[in-house]
């Protein structure tokens, strides 16, 4: 069951997924620009920026979470004091 549960995350999550996320914030971003919002969604604009936030804060915690699990796993470096 693990296994699969992991196969379909890979599916899910794959490069083509996370483009299209790219390409739909990249969108909205020139609708906002251009001030036409309203033509690709019925939320205003306080609503995209509250959506945006909680979009920036899912982000950031991942991307911490992928830097904690990297730093956990690289070897750490330590001085030693040469004998003599």
């Amino acid at each position: 069951m693990g296994l699969m549960l992991h196969q379909n995350r890979q599916m899910l999550y794959g490069e083509a997924r996370l483009a299209w996320l790219l390409e739909a914030v990249d969108e909205l971003h020139t609708a906002i620009a251009d001030g036409t919002l309203d033509t690709v969604t019925t939320l205003n604009e306080v609503e995209v920026q509250g959506m945006l936030y909680e979009l920036i804060y899912v982000a950031r915690e991942t991307l911490d979470e992928i830097e904690n699990r990297r730093a956990a796993t690289e070897p750490r470096l330590r001085l030693v004091r040469k004998s003599s």
